[in-house]
């Protein structure tokens, strides 16, 4: 009964069909065991340091809450969408407004002609410009301006009068500025917008690598927190064992049918027994340490060291299809999707490099309507009256009084131009260039280096996970095996056709038998977490995709 016992609480779990579902392959955690005092750890026994329970779910979501490392990766997350919102600012609409004031005076000097004598003006303007993604920019400017001229009223004679006249001016201009070779293009133009998504997905990708080796890091010790528990369990059952052995012998030796050298025998694989429960203890102490530290916490204040792993995992061996997972693994694993946007931004230099080898080449176009407004001076000799200029006028005098001759408006001006910049030799352009493509083609073996490195891994992961399933069958045919011995040898024992040492060598091989079935188990668990890092499924397996 005892053997049965031992046999139970070394198993993690029974072995199950291996699963039929993508959600079902993916799964290795069953639900976590209520709050209850661990199995075998009886409630007389008191481990030297304080302990408490921890599932792997609560394991997992404190270093999530805490780790450092993922906060700074959120960081840069929120960096390069604060820069994407930066570069999309470069196709702001932008307002542009002024004002201006000047007077200047030039009065009459000596014999020479005067045209004016004093000139004051004051104006305004507003108006809006843009960048344009195919490259260069529009904008519409609107000038309004009142001007005062002092001049004389006959300018080829230095004695007669002055007399002032105001004008009033009106003046929208609506220009356009394009290149027509270098810099043409919204692929071009739009590069650092587009640099700056591929920076998010990139930081997005960064996270995900650092999530999942927390994960696998995280979950590898706690299975070796869950080994050091389960191997204390064991060797205190070891040590309960060699204790009922003990008391047998010593009754035996009181009826007189064994030697005291017998139970001196037994006593003495007793504390070495008690010996592997101290080492185990310290085990699980360093483990649970370990652990915790991996969680961020802290120990200046921390009186509870200890862990009990809660989770008792489902060990099923899963079906290992080599070929399906190295597919899964180069779709899914991070480190490929970073080089693959690594790959993405080197491209979009590339294009950038390759468009400033081209001349410089940029046409300018402004077309100016105006509607102006000025002063009359009264003629003596006609007898016409004079008049005033006003703002009214001058936006009347924007349109022609002859529409068919003359066409719309009356007062306007159309310009265009075009400047050519072109480095002739070029070598500038072409050594950048050149590194761009290089930086290229670096970055595609980066990829292939990297996809044959994780195929390799996945290839040894999956055959290791096939490996220690084999392990996990082999080990529980040995530890089945072993307590039918020991059975055995302890009714041989009862009748007296069998000794102390040979009771204590099966129970040697119990002990060595349940140390492997247990490393087995952890073995594979671990090995499961190290292929599920691999090809992307450690993070939904875990409920941590989110």
């Amino acid at each position: 009964m005892l053997a049965s016992l031992l046999h139970a609480v070394i198993l993690l779990a029974a072995p199950a069909p291996a699963p039929t579902t993508s959600a079902a392959r993916s799964a290795t955690v069953s639900g976590e065991t209520p709050a209850t005092r661990p199995i075998g750890l009886t409630e007389e026994y008191t481990p030297p340091f304080a302990a408490e329970r921890l599932p792997l779910s609560e394991v997992l979501q404190e270093s999530a809450e805490h780790n450092l490392d993922l906060s700074l990766n959120q960081v840069d997350i929120a960096i390069t969408e604060a820069q994407v919102l930066a570069a999309t600012g470069a196709y702001d609409v932008f307002l542009l407004a002024g004002a201006d004031a000047s007077s200047a005076e030039t009065p009459q000097r000596g014999s020479q002609f005067a045209f004016q004598l004093a000139q004051r003006e004051l104006s305004a303007n507003l108006g809006f410009r843009r960048a344009l993604e195919t490259g260069g920019s529009i904008s519409l400017l609107v000038t309004a301006s009142r001007t005062q001229i002092d001049q004389k009223i006959n300018p080829f004679s230095t004695s007669d009068a002055a007399t002032t006249l105001s004008q009033y001016a009106i003046r929208p201009t609506l220009q356009v500025t394009h290149p027509l070779l270098q810099g043409l293009g919204i692929k071009v133009n739009r590069a650092e917008i587009d640099k700056a998504k591929v920076a998010t997905s990139q930081a997005e990708a960064q996270r995900q690598i650092t999530a999942e080796n927390l994960a696998r890091d995280l979950i590898s010790a706690y299975w070796d927190v869950l080994f050091a528990h389960r191997d204390l369990i064991n060797k205190r059952h070891s040590v309960e064992l060699a204790t009922r052995q003990l008391e047998r012998t010593r009754a035996l030796v009181s009826a007189g049918r064994l030697s005291p050298v017998d139970a001196k025998a037994v006593e003495q694989g007793l504390v070495v027994r008690e010996s592997d429960v101290i080492v185990a203890e310290n085990t699980l102490l360093s483990s649970s340490i370990t652990l915790r530290t991996m969680m961020g916490q802290q120990f200046t204040h921390r009186d509870v060291l200890g862990v009990w792993p809660s989770t008792d995992p489902t060990v099923a061996p899963r079906r290992v299809d080599v070929q399906a997972e190295l597919e899964r693994a180069l779709e899914a694993n991070p480190q490929v999707r970073l080089l693959e946007l690594s790959i993405a931004s080197f491209r979009i230099d590339e294009l950038v490099a390759a468009n400033r080898r081209l001349p410089r080449l940029d046409f300018t176009g402004a077309f100016t309507p105006q509607g102006r407004s000025a002063d009359t001076l009264p003629d003596s000799a006609t007898g016409a009256p004079g008049a005033q200029g006003n703002w009214p006028e001058a936006f009347r005098n924007f349109f022609s009084d002859d529409i068919p001759s003359n066409g719309l408006l009356a007062d306007w001006v159309i310009s265009g131009s075009l400047s050519l910049t072109w480095d002739i030799q070029n070598r500038g352009p072409k050594g950048q260039h050149e590194a761009a493509r290089l930086q290229l083609d670096r970055a595609e073996i980066q990829l292939q280096q990297t996809q044959q490195q994780i195929g390799a891994s996945v290839i040894v992961a999956a055959n290791g996970l096939r490996t220690a399933a084999k392990v996990m069958e082999v080990s529980d045919v040995s530890l089945d095996l072993a307590h039918e011995n020991l059975s055995a040898e302890q009714a041989r024992f009862e009748v007296g056709r069998s000794t102390n040492f040979d009771v204590l060598q099966r129970l040697d091989e119990v002990d060595a038998a349940a140390a492997t079935a247990l490393s087995a188990r952890i073995g594979y668990l671990k090995a499961l977490v190290q292929l599920q890092a691999l090809n992307g499924e450690i993070l939904p397996a875990y409920g941590l995709d989110g």
